[in-house]
């Protein structure tokens, strides 16, 4: 993160960037132009803009589950180029399978330098997601018992298990990822307006506080 806010004091980056998601759209924007084969390898919650931007080039994305282990793991096998996290953790693994913010100025540069562009006008043309996520209080004893009676509602749609439940439909897509060290559960979703991506939240959202009233209830009879 400290280099993406370096960079944005000498570049004047568009007001309302959002820094790490910012920036991992533009090392892909700028891998995909330089002409680079290989496999891109993000989180399962990362933003469907990743995909767009790789339309037509050599490379793949490739995601994992949500975390830090999985995302180094998956930088360390063959074909892997780059690796990047939501929150703005970057991996070139031709150098090291795991974060180095050295290492990213550097590429970053080297990225750069046949462009010829300040990274503003480079920012401008990015694709804007329109990624929402909501962290929802879920008690430890329930966490279980949601993503299970999700799983079985949501039977016979398209699915995603890499990491929780990710939903996939004509508007975009939605997910549920339980919190490993906190009592809530992370709602992500994503369709091609911000509205779209908050009807998908709130839907899913409707559907968790369901579940979670329908086993309090229960337990009071």
């Amino acid at each position: 993160m400290f280099l993406s806010r370096a960079l944005l004091k000498r570049h004047s980056v568009l007001p309302g960037f959002d820094l790490a998601l910012g920036f991992t759209l533009l090392y892909v924007s700028l891998i995909a132009s330089a002409g680079i084969a290989g496999k891109l390898a993000f989180p399962v919650t990362v933003t469907s803009q990743v995909d767009r931007l790789v339309e037509g080039s050599q490379l793949e994305i490739v995601r994992t589950p949500a975390s830090l282990p999985a995302l180094t793991k998956a930088a360390a096998e063959d074909g892997v180029v780059f690796a990047g996290a939501v929150g703005g953790g970057y991996v070139f693994p031709e150098f090291l399978p795991a974060y180095d913010a050295v290492a990213s100025l550097l590429k970053l540069m080297e990225l750069l330098a046949p462009v010829q562009r300040p990274i503003s006008e480079l920012v401008a043309e990015l694709p804007h997601p329109t990624l929402v996520h909501r962290p929802i209080p879920c008690p430890w004893g329930m966490k279980g018992l949601v993503m299970r009676v999700l799983n079985e509602r949501l039977a016979g749609r398209e699915l995603d298990l890499t990491d929780g439940i990710k939903l996939f439909e004509e508007r975009g897509w939605s997910q549920v990822l339980p919190d490993p060290d906190e009592p809530l559960i992370h709602l992500y979703a994503e369709g091609e307006t911000p509205e779209i991506s908050n009807e998908l939240a709130e839907e899913l959202r409707e559907f968790i506080e369901e579940i979670e009233q329908g086993e309090q209830a229960a337990a009071r009879t």
